[in-house]
This record gives C-alpha cells, sequence and structure tokens, in this order.
C-alpha cells in the first residue's frame, strides 16, 4: 500500500516537473518570437532605408541603377525577401541554444496513424476537405457531367 502511495507521488511529481517544463519552453518561445520579431521590423527598416539611399544614388547619378536585391526585396515585399534572409541566421542561432530536459512521453502525444488509417481518411474525402471550394468544384464538375454526357453520346 506504501508503495502505491510511493509510486503516484513520484508520478504526480513528474506530471508537474513536465507541466513546469512546458511553461518554461512556452515563455523561452513567446520571447524567441518577440525578439525575431523586433529583428525582423529592424531588418525591414534597414532594407527601406537602403533601397532609398540607392535610389536617390541613381538619382543624383552616382550609381547607374539599384541593386537588385534591393529591387527583388521591393518587388517581394520587404517581409518576405528579410525572413528569407533571416532563415539562415535562425538557424545557426538554435544549433547554440540548450535543449530543455522533455518528458518521457514528449510533451505533445501525437496519434501515429497506420497505412490502413490514412488509406481510409483519403479515400473518404477524396483529400480534399469538404468545405473547401476543391470539393464543390468537384461535385459540380460531376454533376454537370453526368447530365450532359447523355446529350453527346444522342448526336
Amino acid at each position: 500500500h506504501k508503495s502505491q502511495i510511493v509510486i503516484r507521488q513520484s508520478q504526480r511529481a513528474d506530471e508537474e516537473r513536465c507541466i513546469a517544463d512546458r511553461i518554461a519552453a512556452e515563455q523561452r518561445e513567446k520571447k524567441q518570437k518577440e525578439r525575431e520579431f523586433r529583428e525582423e521590423e529592424f531588418e525591414v527598416r534597414r532594407a527601406k532605408r537602403k533601397l532609398k539611399q540607392a535610389a536617390t544614388e541613381v538619382i543624383l547619378g552616382e550609381r547607374d541603377e539599384i541593386p537588385a536585391d534591393l529591387r527583388a526585396a521591393q518587388m517581394q515585399g520587404y517581409r518576405n525577401e528579410v525572413r528569407r534572409q533571416l532563415q539562415g541566421r535562425k538557424n545557426a542561432f538554435n544549433i547554440s541554444q540548450p535543449n530543455i530536459r522533455e518528458p518521457q512521453g514528449g510533451l505533445v502525444r501525437e496519434k501515429h496513424i497506420d497505412r490502413e488509417t490514412y488509406r481510409k481518411r483519403q479515400s473518404a474525402g477524396g483529400g480534399i476537405p469538404s468545405g473547401s471550394i476543391n470539393a464543390h468544384e468537384r461535385n459540380w464538375n460531376m454533376a454537370v457531367s453526368s447530365l450532359f454526357s447523355k446529350a453527346v453520346l444522342g448526336k
């Protein structure tokens, strides 16, 4: 009886540590996202400043044309271009971060779907969510083709 109590207490302690680790991980993730957002905003401002400066230099005749990377950044929207450039830096940063201790079952238990279940799901929905436009369009095309297939064959 006492051993069961001890086992339950240790399980509760493990669960509490797991919850504390999850909270700490979420807080670190939140700070990381905020830092990335501030960094991205700074890079966008810097790219806009560079573009403006290059455009001014072109107008003044100091430069032949605006650099291709700045033009691409402007055309694609600064955020997309900056995100692409920061991706390499972010990957290098993540390597140096310490890993958190995950609980035995992992932070979130993922349900493993076997091949049969996956195929049943795919065949049931045709791989398209039922509320999507593609599903409605597919049904409409099937209905229209079934109506007019006899008229074409009758000629």
